[in-house]
């Protein structure tokens, strides 16, 4: 066959010349991006920027409403008075994770940084775990490739908020990367089963992962026609956190269930793939059931290839079939977590189900290889995003910055100078916290919350904050006061207004309280309020 390139030549010198220059490129700069040394360069790279990038932007945001909570509880001491609060409703997190936040909590710095130290290294073993896992069995182009996927993804978000869901998706990576591994080395069994462990021990719903392990190795049972007993006992083992748990979250639901914030429709199963993806809802919905379709006839033409030749004595050949019904595990893990939810009118939100980021981003290289794409071009292409995208948080995390009391609250401490003796009422129950944790001390001893579960319920429909703050108030220094004494007792106070799950405001409208505006800002309005 004619070399196309040489008749380009013949016919026209100049631009023969300059394809075979491309050609040479091409070739050349695929074998730097192959390279062993190239490949450990750019992952210690990326991996560094990272972690600079996250520990920044971890010291300069504010905990949010779920962060606060993990703070006051990981403060309790001893152990037995942190298992009392969980035990009464205070937050859904396992006890099992606690200790690691307690622990981070020693170390010297910026309380906003050790809160979530666990989940930015979290965030680093999964770009690790998918790094391991992925080179493997592909190249180094396709390895790298899934590392810098995972950070573009709105997953990054994640590694630096003070909860488990970033220190869960971590440690399956790692649990994934000793399950591929299982036979070569003797510890590979115990380490998976204690990282598999570990990952349960970070979320009660996480114990479903463990039937993404139990699917693939069932695959690679059938292909080798043996059963390695080891790791049937590994996953067993890792149920024991959600055993221990499992009492905690059964009085969760018993506390919360009837009027929880979140709850899935059976819509949800397809639709929550969206903020995995950061795309509109119509088109991830597509992408979702695509990214299912394609791992179904691939692993079913994997399957018939492997029942129609004769056995060769070892599934090394095979290799691919039992990892991706692993991947497709994770893929399938929020659908799976929804259903759960709906079956046992339990709660759901899409961050429960982050280890989906597994299946999509491992699952769209594996697609990619199976396709014969240059893994190497889009490499070059996701760097130069990666690139862009760090250059711009730098950039900003130079120019920004915040401070622990802002405008809102040195505001409000003007406006109460002049209603001395009156307590100030934060509306929103997410605000009041904030408000407890950055108001100055002079407002803080004045602050508020007023609650009433059943009238929250009928006015927003969820009642979960109300009732958790009045939980966490039994064993925190926090002022959550019922709605009758205290009406009864204030017939004058300040009103700070707006913000999440603002019901007060609307009961006092209804019920012909006075309420004279003194400010305004955004959302964000404050009241003398007169009975």
């Amino acid at each position: 066959m004619t070399d196309p390139i040489k008749a380009i030549a013949g016919r026209f010198p100049l631009a023969g010349r300059l394809a075979v220059t491309l050609r040479h490129s091409g070739r050349a700069c695929a074998e730097v991006v192959e390279s062993p040394w190239f490949a450990s360069a750019v992952l210690l790279l990326v991996v560094a920027s990272e972690l600079v990038a996250l520990l920044s932007k971890a010291s300069r945001k504010p905990f949010w409403n779920d962060e606060l909570i993990a703070l006051g509880v990981s403060s309790l001491r001893p152990f037995s008075l942190l298992w009392k609060a969980l035990q009464s409703g205070a937050d859904s997190m396992p006890p099992s994770y606690y200790p690691l936040v307690q622990l981070a909590g020693t170390l010297p710095g910026d309380q906003q940084v050790t809160l979530r130290l666990p989940s930015i290294l979290g965030y680093i073993l999964t770009l690790l775990g998918v790094y391991w896992f992925a080179r493997k069995r592909l190249p180094v182009s396709a390895a790298l490739t899934a590392v810098v996927l995972i950070t573009l993804t709105p997953f990054r978000e994640y590694a630096f908020e003070a909860r488990s869901y970033s220190l869960l998706v971590g440690f399956l990576a790692i649990s994934a990367v000793f399950w591929q591994r299982i036979g070569e080395k003797r510890f590979m069994t115990p380490l998976f089963a204690l990282f598999l462990a570990l990952a349960v021990s970070c979320h009660h719903l996480a114990v479903l992962a463990i039937s993404a392990f139990g699917a693939a190795e069932l695959t690679w049972t059938l292909l080798s026609r043996r059963i390695r007993w080891g790791v049937w006992a590994a996953c067993l083992a890792a149920t024991c956190p959600f055993l221990v748990g499992l009492p905690l979250l059964l009085s969760f639901r018993a506390i919360y269930a009837e009027h929880y914030w979140s709850r899935p429709g059976w819509s949800r199963v397809v639709l929550t793939y969206g903020p995995y993806l950061g795309l509109d809802s119509g088109f991830h919905s597509t992408l979702a059931l695509v990214s299912v379709l394609f791992f179904g006839i691939l692993a079913g033409a994997s399957l018939r290839r492997v029942l129609r030749r004769p056995r060769q004595g070892s599934p090394a050949r095979d290799f691919h079939l039992p990892e991706m019904v692993l991947l497709g595990g994770f893929l399938l893990y929020p659908a799976l977590l929804v259903v759960l939810a709906k079956l046992s009118n339990g709660g759901y939100t899409p961050r429960y189900g982050w280890p989906a980021i597994l299946g999509l981003v491992l699952g769209f290289v594996y697609l990619y290889r199976a396709a014969k794409l240059s893994s190497a071009l889009l490499l070059v292409a996701l760097l130069a995003a990666f690139t862009v995208r760090n250059g711009y948080d730098f950039t900003m995390l130079s120019k920004a910055g915040w401070k622990l009391v802002d405008e809102r609250w040195t505001g409000l401490v003007e406006l109460s100078r002049g209603e001395t003796g009156i307590p100030v009422v934060i509306a929103s129950p997410h605000t009041y916290l904030e408000a407890m944790e950055y108001a100055p001390p002079e407002l803080r001893d004045r602050l508020v919350q007023v609650v009433d579960p059943g009238k929250a319920a009928r006015l927003f429909g969820s009642n979960t904050s109300e009732k958790q703050n009045r939980i966490l108030a039994r064993f925190l220094p926090l002022r959550v006061e019922d709605l009758a004494p205290f009406q009864a007792a204030n017939n004058r106070f300040i009103l700070y207004s707006g913000g999440e799950r603002d019901w007060f405001t609307q009961y006092l409208a209804a019920s012909g309280y006075r309420m004279r505006l003194l400010s305004k800002a955004g959302d964000f309005s404050v009241f003398i309020v007169d009975r």
